[in-house]
């Protein structure tokens, strides 16, 4: 049943791109402008592989340029090179995408404190970020070790802290301009765009696995969305949080390959769509979310799971 659901994604998603692809004769793509990113400088972290690969590859495709977060270099390297082997396929009339990539580990201050330093140095500044880097771990609950716990904790809300924080802050010296590294770096103010990756399951109990400790980072990280667009509002800064459902990642392939099948088959039976999401599905709604189109878009959580949550 699983390899025909991704059989069924893969379809989905090519009829997906064949039709976002396609010109008219003689027209360019009718497509709304305030959805572009041209000229726009964006982060994520996590872009290794997964759903922070497919955003990585969306703001390439919009015209942004950016920084590939991950552990090494070489899994940055890596997914550059997909990203860029992608898009000379799907978009050979754009112009190769500016990715540079950076390692990182997020739940370390220091570096990530150097890792922003370095991007905006390089770039001239950060418009958009997006926290995409995160472990599962399905345990229950009274067999969960406490060190298992606080590195769950430690990478999904901690790292996605020190993110958001290194990066607000020079998005709100690009706004102000008033701070001595604005006035010595003459950055025009533009504010930014930060979109945390949450989960269905910051907002509602999935079954059947355990996993309360992945469910309250999430929880906690759609949280810090909302906490941080409230505070960053004045300095043109918007903060929102995705939270996707089933998605067949390869941190889920592992999850399935270690705990079966029928893990997989219990979750889409409880999925209106009948189907896991593709990550490619998830690139139009984060575009979306971090372009102008979205411009009154602060401070929400934006759930993409197929209907789970409808019941």
């Amino acid at each position: 049943m699983y390899s025909a659901a991704s059989r069924s994604v893969r379809q989905t998603t090519a009829h997906l791109f064949a039709r976002c692809w396609v010109r008219t004769p003689g027209r360019g793509v009718a497509t709304l402008p305030l959805f572009s990113l041209e000229g726009k400088t964006c982060v994520v972290t996590g872009a290794g592989r997964g759903l922070g690969k497919e955003t990585l590859t969306a703001f390439a495709r919009s015209g942004a340029r950016g920084a590939c977060i991950d552990l090494t270099l070489a899994s940055c390297n890596s997914s550059i090179s997909h990203i860029k082997s992608h898009l000379r396929t799907t978009a050979s009339d754009l112009p190769e995408p500016d990715i540079r990539p950076y390692a990182c580990d997020v739940t370390n201050e220091s570096a990530v404190q150097s890792t922003f330093a370095q991007i905006a140095h390089d770039f001239g500044g950060i418009d958009i970020l997006v926290t995409a880097a995160g472990i599962v771990d399905n345990v229950e609950a009274e067999r969960y070790e406490f060190e298992r716990w606080k590195k769950m904790v430690d990478v999904n809300l901690h790292g996605s802290w020190l993110a958001a924080r290194e990066g607000g802050k020079y998005m709100i010296r690009q706004n102000e301009r008033d701070g001595e590294i604005g006035k010595e770096e003459g950055w025009k103010k533009r504010g930014g765009s930060i979109v945390f990756i949450g989960s269905m399951s910051g907002n509602i109990c999935v079954r059947p696995q355990k996993q309360a400790g992945y469910n309250a980072t999430k929880a906690a990280v759609n949280m810090l969305a909302k906490s941080l667009a409230t505070e960053w509002a004045t300095h043109n800064i918007r903060v929102n949080s995705l939270s996707p459902g089933y998605i067949a990642t390869d941190l889920i392939k592992g999850l399935l390959k270690k705990e079966g099948k029928d893990l997989s088959q219990e979750w889409v039976k409880h999925i209106p769509m009948g189907r896991m999401a593709h990550p490619s599905e998830f690139q139009g709604t984060v575009v979306w979310m971090v372009s102008d189109a979205a411009s009154y878009l602060t401070g929400s959580d934006i759930i993409v799971d197929g209907g789970y949550t409808a019941y």
